[in-house]
C-alpha cells in the first residue's frame, strides 16, 4: 500500500472536524475526545506489542504462506475488490452481532458504546483486545479464504475510512436509499441511548446484512438521538481495564437494566 494513502484518513478528520463543528447533529452532547485518543493509541499499543499473533490476520501474509482458497488475483480489480470487500464487511457484521449477544464481548465492546458524544473520533474507540480477537476469527477466515493482490488491500483500506464518517456528529442520511451504504444517521441509531433503538443497525459498511436479518431501522427523517449509555470511562486506567473497571470503581450506581452498563441485546 502507497505510504502516502496513509494521510488520507488525516484529511478526513480535518475535514469531518470543520463539518462537526459548523453543523452538528447534537450540539448538547460533548464527545470524549481524550479518552477516544487514548483508546486509539492503546490498540495502536496492542498491535505493536502482539505483533506475532496480529500478524495472521494480514491477508499478504497468509497468503504468502500459501493461504487463500479462492484467488481474487486474477479476476478484474472491480469484481475481486468487491468480493474482498463484502467478505471482509459479512465478517465485521458477524463478530458485531456477537459482540451484542455474548456477555464477554459486550464486557468489552461496550467502551466503544459508552462514549455519551458520539462523534468520528468514536470510531476508534475500542478496547484494546478487540484486534487481537478478530486476527484470529474473522481477519484469519478472510485471509485463508481469499488470496488478494495489493491492489485489492489498498482499495479496501480507503473505503475503510469510511467508518471514521459514520460515526461523525454530522446530520448525514440516506433517507430511501438508507439500506445501501451506512451513514452517520444510521448508524448513530444504533449508538442510540433510546431503547426504541436497541437491537439495530449494526452493519459496519452495508445495512444490506441488517435487511436480511431483520435488524434493519430505517431513520425516520429528522431522527438523530443523543447517544451513549448509562456507564461510561470515568478516569483514564478504566480504558486499559475497561471488562474489570468496577474492581477500581465499585458497585454501579444507575445502571441500566441488563448489567453495568449494558445495552439491552
Amino acid at each position: 500500500m502507497p505510504a502516502y494513502l496513509l494521510g488520507l484518513p488525516v484529511a478526513m478528520a480535518l475535514a469531518l472536524i470543520l463539518w462537526e463543528r459548523r453543523a452538528p447533529a447534537s450540539a448538547a452532547q460533548r464527545g470524549e475526545w481524550m479518552n477516544n485518543g487514548t483508546a486509539f493509541a492503546l490498540t495502536m499499543f496492542s498491535l505493536t506489542f502482539l505483533a506475532p499473533l496480529i500478524a495472521v490476520s494480514e491477508t499478504g501474509l497468509v497468503n504468502g504462506l500459501g493461504g487463500g482458497l479462492v484467488d481474487l488475483r486474477p479476476m478484474a480489480w472491480p469484481v475481486g475488490a468487491l468480493i474482498y470487500l463484502v467478505a471482509m464487511d459479512l465478517g465485521e457484521y458477524l463478530f458485531h452481532r456477537a459482540q451484542h449477544a455474548l456477555p464477554w464481548l459486550w464486557a468489552m465492546h461496550s467502551l466503544h458504546h459508552s462514549d455519551r458524544g458520539m462523534n468520528f473520533t468514536t470510531s476508534q474507540r475500542h478496547f484494546w483486545l478487540d484486534p487481537a480477537i478478530k486476527s484470529v476469527t474473522i481477519w484469519l477466515a478472510v485471509s485463508l479464504l481469499f488470496r488478494a493482490d495489493p491492489l485489492i488491500l489498498t482499495i479496501y483500506f480507503v473505503i475503510s475510512v469510511w467508518h471514521l464518517v459514520t460515526h461523525a456528529n454530522i446530520r448525514l442520511g440516506f433517507g430511501a436509499f438508507s439500506w445501501v451504504l451506512n451513514s452517520p444517521q444510521y448508524h448513530r441509531l444504533h449508538h442510540s441511548g433510546d431503547a426504541r433503538h436497541y437491537n439495530a443497525n449494526f452493519a459496519a459498511l452495508f445495512p444490506i446484512f441488517d435487511v436480511l436479518s431483520g435488524s434493519y431501522r430505517r431513520p425516520a427523517p429528522g431522527e438523530f438521538p443523543d447517544t451513549g449509555l448509562d456507564d461510561t470511562v470515568t478516569r483514564p486506567l478504566e480504558l486499559v481495564i475497561w471488562p474489570a473497571r468496577g474492581l477500581i470503581r465499585g458497585p454501579p450506581a444507575g445502571a441500566l437494566a441488563e448489567g453495568q452498563g449494558a445495552q439491552p441485546r
